[in-house]
């Protein structure tokens, strides 16, 4: 398929969405459409019919998870965590973006503590006025921060400086121009100072979930029953060194996708049952 019309797909993709999830989608779709011209507003709120309230820059590399998680459920939530959806859990969110997966978790699950970490200035504000204005600020813990193989300081790539999903820290292959430094933990530091065991981790961080596992101790995967994770690719690295570290840590995949050396993973500590979606 040419990319003209791959780009008319997925145009129309979106429009049959936007009604079917949002329940303010006509002035979601006057507002994204006057952003292709230069006249929209700077942000977008976006009212799911479950009645979360996301709200994000104005731009596509910023609405993107939005879609992902509130009309696509690109996670599977339902199926990946299964009784946990109902249990007292603590979550690690790692490349929190906007919140759209901690909001998401914490309106499926009442009883979810959530660890959320962004590094991005820009996208750390909406993920704090996300959080916040759905009420979720007793449950859901914002940490500007980045995960990587060290605690300290590194430069994060900023995509285009308005919420992208795209940021990437420099150290994981991504260009240097626009970036600023952030600081960083480590996913032994965040297991540490958890408010209990942590029983499910979501990485999405472009490229830096190689530093972020490989550097990582066995101990501090013990608890852990679920983890969902996209892999980008990265020079000297391939996604089979994950999966052989989470195998010896006793979590396994149930379900992978991959397009064009990009995936997803969905792993456990037990066997799951088949997905239906």
């Amino acid at each position: 398929m040419a990319p003209a019309w791959r780009s008319q797909v997925y145009a129309a993709r979106r429009l049959a969405q936007t009604p079917r999830t949002f329940s303010n989608w006509m002035p979601v779709l006057v507002d994204m459409a006057q952003q292709r011209v230069g006249h929209g507003p700077q942000s977008l709120s976006f009212r799911s019919r479950s009645g979360i309230t996301i709200s994000c820059p104005n731009r596509p590399g910023a609405r993107v998870p939005v879609y992902e998680i509130f009309a696509e459920d690109c996670y599977r939530l339902g199926w990946w965590l299964g009784p946990l959806l109902h249990a007292p859990i603590v979550a690690v969110d790692i490349g929190g973006h906007v919140g759209t997966f901690s909001c998401r978790l914490a309106e499926l699950n009442p009883q979810a503590q959530i660890l959320a970490y962004e590094p991005s200035a820009t996208t750390a504000g909406y993920l704090r006025r996300n959080v916040e204005q759905n009420g979720f600020a007793g449950r859901v813990t914002v940490n500007q921060l980045a995960v990587a193989a060290t605690g300290g300081e590194t430069m994060l790539f900023e995509d285009n400086e308005g919420g992208s999903g795209l940021n990437g820290l420099v150290a994981a292959g991504h260009a240097s121009a626009g970036a600023a430094e952030v600081h960083t933990t480590t996913f032994d530091e965040i297991v540490e100072a958890a408010p209990g065991p942590v029983d499910v981790v979501k990485i999405d961080c472009e490229g830096g979930e190689y530093d972020v596992v490989l550097a990582s101790s066995a101990e501090s995967w013990k608890s852990v029953q679920r983890v969902v994770m996209e892999y980008h690719p990265v020079a000297g690295h391939s996604w089979d060194e994950l999966r052989d570290r989470f195998a010896d840590w006793g979590l396994h995949v149930q379900r992978s996708e991959t397009v064009n050396g990009y995936g997803c993973v969905w792993l456990s500590r037990e066997t799951l049952p088949a997905s239906t979606h």
